[in-house]
């Protein structure tokens, strides 16, 4: 009887240490490649989030502008003889549709800016009113560039010539270049718009 238990015992073998040594390298793969897939896939979610709100600062901002270059008017007297002759400038000086002036230019001092991540930002400068950013925390501006055209004042009549030396009406094209302000430079996200408007106030 005794010598049947242990026949018994005997044929019960367990796994071997080399066994359970294959086994545990496996899941330990299985457990790794999970989680990778599991924190790129959170990371590409990250980056599109980003990618969308970096897209919606853009266009509001680039709305911003647009909109007062619709209704104003472009302020020829601020660059005077400065203007180059392609028209691009840094800074966009408008008089807007209440006869103030207007300025939106970068700024790289933090403090003008809605925190140190966004510098650098997008300024609006009002006349009587002080300066603001106007690009919201979480984003950079890489570059804001504006071509004016004409680059001379349309409204200005030549009385030697009793004429007017420029037949254009004033339009003004924008191109914007936008970072999101992620820690991880993988889930940053960068946006370029461009848009041109033309003034709609344009009288003589």
């Amino acid at each position: 009887m005794a010598g049947s238990w242990r026949g018994k015992l005997a044929a019960k073998k367990g796994f071997s240490l080399m066994e359970l040594l294959v086994v545990l390298g496996i899941f330990s793969t299985v457990v790794a490649s999970a989680t990778d897939i599991f924190l790129m896939a959170s990371r590409a979610q990250r980056k599109i989030f980003a990618l969308e709100r970096t897209q919606a600062d853009a266009r509001f901002t680039m709305e911003a502008m647009a909109r007062e270059v619709r209704t104003g008017s472009i302020d020829y007297v601020y660059y005077g003889e400065g203007m180059p002759a392609s028209g691009a400038v840094e800074e966009l000086a408008l008089v807007d549709s209440a006869g103030k002036r207007i300025r939106f230019h970068k700024s790289a001092d933090a403090g003008d800016c809605a925190d140190a991540s966004s510098a650098p930002c997008l300024m609006v400068t009002i006349e009587g009113g002080g300066t603001a950013p106007i690009t919201p925390k979480g984003v950079k501006v890489f570059s804001a560039v504006f071509y004016v055209s004409p680059n001379s004042d349309p409204g200005f009549f030549d009385e030697a010539t009793a004429s007017y030396p420029v037949n254009l009406q004033p339009r003004v094209t924008i191109v914007l270049v936008m970072e999101s302000a992620a820690q991880d430079p993988r889930e940053r996200s960068i946006v370029q718009l461009q848009t041109t408007v033309t003034n709609r106030g344009y009288k003589r």
